[in-house]
This record gives structure tokens, sequence and C-alpha cells, in this order.
């Protein structure tokens, strides 16, 4: 540890940091540091750039810095990259995506954290401040996070710029049996044992399928009809404008636009040259949205619901639907693990969350999970004047991932 650090810039014309150290027992010495700032409108000059091409590390993926510059709600002067260079390498960068919280007085511009890397070489230097620093003032401190790390968490309450906003209690349900991905991916330790992790995955999942394929029998035989759409139609829209309004408030752009604009490609097994020069992901073996439309027994649309598959796992990131419908949408969701075999679901929204728990389903294990929304203190006061905080799985960047 350092006994002494500061961060000094010298002018507000400058982006040259200049940064102190006194360690015990030595003498104080002084670096560089270059902090870059890209706006939303300098994105695309910045992934055509050789600079881009070239770099050992990337701070975002091409398709991802092509859906930001898509975003409806994004505009031209919004920072989207900060960047921090050492000696002429880039050893940290912190992305924001741009978004509009819809409160009961107001509508906010806010940008949510999202992607966050330090060099280690570099950690305890200050860096990861000082880029939380330069968010904060471009966004006027509107800003939120969501799914962070122990560390994280730790980083951002000392910054003394958040307060809690959400914890929504969420499940996780287990079809089939997969450790040979989940206990690598946990601790790198479960890599030698791999093989092993493999043949108990197969044991178990053959006696699994087994009674999935007699569970999806009748579940298809009780399951609503639904219909797939590529996006929302003029009946989806509808029934979406008919339901409570959230705190993100999804339009009907908005929509078509993650749809059209995904942060993860299918890429088979194997990742391509950028994915393997970024920290965070960027192919999967698989991934998809699916858009679907479920109707009860008069032929009336009850629910608008969008699922994302990646790899093995089912999502369900935005679900709209009748007060008396989250059943039928349940019985769409489990149609659709049974059919492709998918590993587990994860949700978060409140209804089917309780159906899960109250109902019979076909998962061999269940698991509670907590999400944590933190905002910043700037939006304090409307937020306090919220009658009611509803927040989509899929809100924030947790859709495209």
């Amino acid at each position: 540890m350092y006994d002494h650090l500061k961060i000094r810039q010298l002018s507000p014309s400058t982006n040259t940091l200049y940064v102190e150290v006194a360690q015990k027992d030595t003498k104080s010495y002084i670096w560089l540091m270059q902090l870059r700032k890209i706006l939303l409108r300098e994105l695309r000059a910045y992934i055509d750039s050789d600079e881009y091409k070239t770099s050992t590390y990337i701070p975002i993926s091409r398709h991802r810095a092509l859906s930001h510059i898509q975003n409806p709600r994004a505009k031209p002067d919004d920072l989207v990259l900060v960047l921090v260079y050492e000696a002429g390498a880039m050893v940290g960068y912190l992305g924001v995506l741009a978004d509009d919280l819809h409160f009961d007085t107001d509508i906010a511009h806010v940008g949510w954290l999202s992607c966050m890397w330090v060099n280690p070489i570099m950690r305890g230097k200050g860096v990861a401040m000082q880029l939380l620093q330069t968010v904060f003032e471009a966004w006027n401190y509107q800003i939120l996070v969501t799914e962070f790390t122990p560390a994280a968490y730790g980083l951002y309450q000392k910054t003394g710029q958040f307060i809690d906003l959400a914890k929504p209690k969420g499940v996780r349900g287990y079809l089939r049996l997969n450790l040979h991905y989940l206990l690598p991916n946990k601790n790198p330790k479960w890599n030698k044992w791999k093989p092993l992790l493999k043949l108990v995955d197969g044991s178990f999942n053959v006696w699994k399928d087994w009674r999935n394929k007699r569970t999806l029998k009748a579940i298809t035989a009780a399951c609503p009809r639904f219909e797939y759409v590529p996006k929302v139609d003029e009946e989806s829209w509808q029934l979406i404008q008919q339901c409570s309004p959230t705190l993100v408030n999804r339009q009907k752009e908005d929509l078509e636009w993650i749809a059209d604009n995904p942060w993860l490609l299918s890429g088979g097994l194997l990742a391509d040259a950028n994915a393997k020069r970024y920290h965070f992901s960027s192919v999967a073996s698989f991934f998809s949205f699916l858009h679907i439309k479920v109707y009860n027994d008069q032929q009336e649309l009850v629910a608008f619901v969008i699922l994302s598959i990646r790899n093995q796992h089912l999502k369900v990131p935005y679900a709209y639907f009748k007060p008396a419908a989250a059943g039928a949408v349940m019985q769409v969701v489990y149609q659709h693990l049974l059919t492709h075999q998918l590993d587990m679901l994860t949700l978060f929204q409140p209804d089917l969350v309780a159906y899960i728990a109250k109902e019979k389903n076909p998962f061999f294990k269940t698991r509670e999970l907590q999400r944590h929304y933190i905002i910043g203190k700037a939006l304090a006061e409307p937020l306090h004047a919220m009658s009611n905080i509803t927040i989509q799985d899929g809100d924030a960047d947790a859709v495209f991932t």
C-alpha cells in the first residue's frame, strides 16, 4: 500500500493526470496518466481507428459500440467511454449506457455504469476512482449501477455518491446438471476436473432428460396458445401500454433497438479475435431473443414476453401480462426450457417468482437470488416522490447479457 497517493489534473483543458506517490522508506515519485473521454458522436471514429484495430486490449466490442450508437435514448454529447493510459498503454476503462428514468414528476437522462476494467498492475493507484469521478462529472452524478461484485460495491460506497434503489428477489431454477460449466466459471481450480464433472453431468442428465420428456408432454397439453413475432407488433404494443409503467419504461423503439443490436453474438465454440482482446462477454456459443405473444382460451392477447437464451441459460428480460396471466407465461417458459433441453432459468419478475414458489415446477433444485440496484444521490429527490418503483429484469444492460 502507498503511504501517500494524490491525483492532480493541471487544468480543465488537459487530460493529463499527474499522480504523486510516496511509499514507506522510499522517495516520492510522479508518473503520468492520460485520460481520454469518448462521446457518443466520437464512438464510430474510435472503433474505425488504427488504435482500436491494433490495441492489445479494447474497451468495447465493435458490435456493442454500434449498439450504443443506435441507442434511441442516447444523445450525441453523452460520455460513453473513459480510457486511462500509462506510458502509452491503456490500463483502465469504464463504459456508460445512456438511458432515461421516468419519475412521477419528470424524466431524467441518466447513465448506467457498464464494464469497468483496471489492469491488475495499476490497482491501488487511484485509476478506478478517477474513472468514476470523470463519469460523475460528465453525467452530473445522475448514475446507476447493478450486478456489481463485492469489491466494486466497496468502491462505489467509498465515493459516497450512491443510495439504494431496489433489491428485488429472484430465483434460479436448475433443470439439468451443468457442473462442468458452472464450477470452472466460479473458480478456475475446477478446470482440471472438467472430464469428471462432465461424466457426473451426463449420468445425472440421462435420468433427468427422461423425466423432463414426461413433464414436457403434460406441459404441452396444458400450454396456452402462443405465437412468435420478429419484433413488437401493434397488438403487442397495445398490451404493453395497458401494463403499469416502470422506472425505465421501455418504448416500442427501445425494444426494437434491443432486438436489432445485441451485445452477444452467436459464435459457435470459439471467440473471435476481438473477443480475445475484450475483458467482457461479446461472443457466446449461442445467443438469441424470442418475442412471444400468449393468448387465453378466448383468443385474447394476455401476455407479451421477450425470452433470451444464452448457451443453456434462459432469462425473461421483459414480461408484460395481464394480472391473471402469470401461470400462462410460465407454462410457455417451461415449454421452451424443456423442448430445448436448457439447463437453467433465472428471473426476478415478482409475479413469476411467486408462481414458481407456490406451483409445481420442473426444476430439481431452485435457489433464491437478489439483485441490487444503486442510484446517484443527485436523483434522490424525484426517486423519493415515486409512488411505485418497478424494474424489469432486462433494464440497465442486463437484457444484453
